[in-house]
């Protein structure tokens, strides 16, 4: 097989991953909205079926994905897109964490949104620490 045939069957194989992936994205929406736990399982059947067959083909994700022309990505746009993504974690982070104040400041009107409150605030900590643990890995890394 020559690399004009490698490169097209890498391409049908990206066609059915992506066929496979929304088809399980329908069923973990359909089980939501139904309600039922075995479409639910069987997507996250077919997910655990899915993950090796991608650790396999792992080294050609991206030709498997990617279009006909190439896709160049020069320093400057991956710049702006961590700048972009540094920014929007920031202000989502600041929201949810002011959000959940304000609900825990009105505990006494609203005692039934108490919990709401703690979920927020305790959501923004995690990612936060998420956030923290990554910077760590990646300037051990590079």
């Amino acid at each position: 097989m020559y690399k004009g045939e490698f490169i097209m069957n890498l391409k049908k194989q990206g066609m059915i991953l992506k066929i496979v992936s929304a088809f399980v994205t329908g069923l973990w929406v359909a089980g939501l909205i139904i309600g039922s736990i075995y479409l639910v399982l069987l997507a996250i059947l077919i997910v655990i079926i899915e993950i090796p067959i991608i650790y396999i083909k792992r080294d050609n994700i991206k030709e498997m994905f990617q279009g006909d022309g190439e896709v160049v990505e020069d320093e400057r746009t991956q710049l702006i897109n961590e700048k972009a993504s540094s920014m929007t974690l920031g202000i989502f982070l600041a929201v949810i964490i002011y959000v959940g104040i304000i609900i825990l400041a009105l505990r006494n009107s609203f005692p039934e949104w108490v919990l709401t409150g703690y979920i927020l605030i305790g959501s923004a900590v995690v990612c936060l620490v998420i956030y923290g643990i990554s910077r760590i890995y990646y300037n051990r890394k590079y």
